[in-house]
């Protein structure tokens, strides 16, 4: 049963990179490791210095700092003084950066809507219980 399951879990793996990889197509003007660490930030909902961003996207700090500091001048990311920390620089999104990901969000919640209707009811039904008990599934896994 165990190699069942992982092999699903593998199968399922391009494939949610695939359907999430059309759904994202065009929806921002940054590059792909712009956008990374746009998004990263804006999931976590705060400021974030450079070596949590690093450990999150698991990419090196010298990498990520040319990207942030691009990011920064094209007016996406802001930086200020960690209070808690004389060293660090808290790295956050400007307006103009939440906004691009909300509008990136909104952009693929349509599409997804858009393709949910190649379905009918009841398979609508089947993957909204599918995709709820994988995901639960999944975190109980990952819990420590």
């Amino acid at each position: 049963m165990e190699k069942e399951i992982a092999e699903e879990y593998i199968a399922l793996i391009p494939t949610l990179f695939d359907s999430f990889s059309e759904l994202n197509k065009d929806a921002a003007e940054l590059t792909h490791m712009q956008n990374h660490v746009i998004e990263y930030i804006y999931m976590q909902q705060k400021a974030l210095n450079l070596k949590e961003i690093s450990a999150g996207l698991n990419m090196a700090k010298q990498q990520l700092t040319f990207i942030i500091r691009d990011l920064v001048m094209d007016g996406y990311l802001a930086k200020e003084p960690d209070h808690k920390d004389k060293r660090a620089v808290l790295i956050s999104l400007t307006p103009t950066g939440k906004k691009t990901q909300e509008e990136k969000w909104q952009n693929i919640y349509h599409k997804f809507h858009q393709n949910l209707g190649k379905l009918s009811e009841e398979e609508c039904r089947d993957l909204n219980f599918a995709l709820h008990k994988v995901n639960q599934l999944l975190k109980k896994m990952e819990r420590k």
